[in-house]
């Protein structure tokens, strides 16, 4: 199922979509079917224009973040998870560093809880999901981005082979029963990966607080023309229709109760 859903998107992403979709109006066109060319001729343009020149990954990011806030603490957490997809695993393997991606906030904001919670427990949970190449995990480059900030290695938990959100949540309730801990943690992720990753846990039995970081919007944008970012915009948009394509699967498969979870007030 894991491989079946990133092959799945390798095609389904807008721009490679896009691009598929232009093929066919080639081959069309190379039969001589100028009606059909054509419809995927104005498909393909139209699913740039979308893609590259409006806002629309903003604003279904942005329905995403608004979902589930941070808690008022009523006492220190006894641990925080912090999902993988803070750090890009390849690079910091070949460079024996740590190289962040775009989602770093999620470490930088699990970095500031350690030490305002000097006892918590962190447990990252995050493997290699490349479907090709050598498998390296977070745990290593993680360990050494925390001790060089001064967080005790005793402090420190790792689950390095998760390859999705269901592994996540599967992998650490494992762990977590193995460590005897009980919740509730605080879930760190991405505020727009927050629906997803809190119905998955809680459907694995982990007690957790939502957490969100990473924001990727002011949480308040109108649909509109963007004229001046293609590539962000193309950006957004991906990531908007994965984690919605991934809801989306969750509920198919029974793992969430809902297709479009979000906080209860």
């Amino acid at each position: 199922m894991f491989v079946l859903s990133k092959l799945f998107w390798l095609i389904v992403q807008p721009l490679a979509f896009a691009f598929l979709v232009m093929l066919a109006a080639l081959v069309c066109l190379a039969l001589s079917k100028t009606g059909a060319a054509a419809f995927f001729a104005a498909l393909a343009a139209l699913m740039l224009g979308v893609t590259g020149f409006t806002n629309l990954g903003a604003v279904l990011l942005a329905d995403l973040e608004t979902r589930f806030r941070r808690p008022v603490l009523a006492g220190p957490p006894a641990c925080a998870i912090v999902l993988g997809g803070g750090i890009n695993t390849g690079a910091s393997a070949r460079r024996g560093a740590y190289v962040f991606t775009r989602a770093a906030d999620r470490y930088i904001e699990a970095l500031r809880l350690a030490r305002l919670y000097p006892d918590m427990t962190i447990l990252v949970t995050g493997g290699d999901n490349a479907l090709t190449g050598a498998k390296n995990g977070e745990a290593e480059p993680a360990a050494r981005f925390f001790a060089d900030h001064g967080i005790s290695p005793e402090r420190l938990l790792y689950e390095p082979d998760a390859r999705n959100t269901a592994e996540n949540a599967a992998h650490t309730s494992a762990l977590l029963k193995d460590h005897a801990m009980d919740g509730p943690c605080l879930l760190v992720t991405s505020a727009y990966h927050m629906p997803r990753a809190f119905a998955l846990f809680e459907a694995a039995s982990v007690e957790v607080q939502p957490w969100p970081a990473d924001y990727r919007t002011d949480g308040r944008p109108r649909l509109s023309a963007s004229l001046d970012r293609p590539m962000t915009n193309a950006a957004m948009l991906t990531t908007a229709l994965r984690e919605w394509a991934g809801l989306a699967a969750a509920r198919l498969r029974g793992h969430t109760a809902r297709l479009s979870p979000r906080q209860e007030d």
